[in-house]
């Protein structure tokens, strides 16, 4: 789901180099935890580049795919301004570089900066009102314009040329089913429908999408069916 933008992009250059210069740089291999839920918010980090995932345990044991954030993210700022613990965990999804910043120096450079402690708050609103939102869409729409619109969202955060016509979404269907409100078995089979409509091809662990130019048409439309990555289909 969409929120208005990363954190970075709503900051002046010179209000974000002063942040970054309060931290340090800290990179992390896929798999690696950024954050753990339950522990204590000491810190904040701002994404540079690559992709994390935003995961929580449920009470039966498992664990579920709550967001998915890119380069200019920042993470972790609820617990450190609430003086709370992490509702959530964070991991790499692959190579990511970042800085983090201790809480005692993020919560002074908020004090010197009132307008990027107003993009904090606008932050944190921005994403419940976006999870708000997200909720109400995926429970009125039916399974396939669900699955299309939560592949569409992850395309913004996994492509960074948007313009390629045919791109990868490297996630798991259970992951996918998270993200579309919907279960696994329901994801299987809109997912099969996908592929028989042209629009979606799975491999394991991953979601190809031969043309997001048809598969963001077919939000808005549940009888089209993809051009399978024909040059010749062009937006208009």
């Amino acid at each position: 789901m969409r929120d208005g933008g990363n954190f970075a992009t709503r900051l002046s250059a010179r209000e974000l180099t002063e942040l970054l210069g309060r931290g340090r740089a800290v990179e992390y291999q896929p798999g690696d935890h950024l954050m753990r839920q339950g522990e204590e918010g000491d810190c904040v980090i701002v994404v540079r580049s690559g992709v994390v995932k935003v995961m929580s345990n449920d009470h039966s044991g498992g664990t579920r795919l709550l967001a998915v954030r890119g380069p200019g993210e920042l993470l972790g700022e609820i617990a450190c301004v609430d003086d709370g613990v992490r509702s959530a965990s964070v991991l790499a999804q692959g190579r990511v570089s970042g800085v983090k910043i201790a809480r005692s120096r993020f919560l002074e450079y908020l004090d010197d900066h009132p307008k990027a402690a107003r993009e904090v708050t606008r932050q944190v609103s921005l994403r419940l009102r976006a999870a708000e939102n997200h909720t109400a869409a995926m429970t009125s729409e039916c399974v396939d314009i669900r699955v299309l619109q939560a592949l569409a969202d992850m395309i913004v955060v996994f492509v960074e040329d948007s313009s390629q016509p045919q791109v990868e979404i490297p996630l798991r269907q259970c992951e996918l089913a998270h993200l579309a409100t919907a279960s696994l078995v329901a994801t299987h089979r809109s997912l099969r429908r996908l592929c028989d409509r042209n629009l979606v091809t799975t491999r394991y662990g991953r979601v190809q999408v031969p043309c997001a130019i048809c598969l963001n048409r077919a939000i808005c439309s549940k009888t089209i069916t993809g051009c399978g990555g024909s040059p010749e289909c062009v937006s208009g």
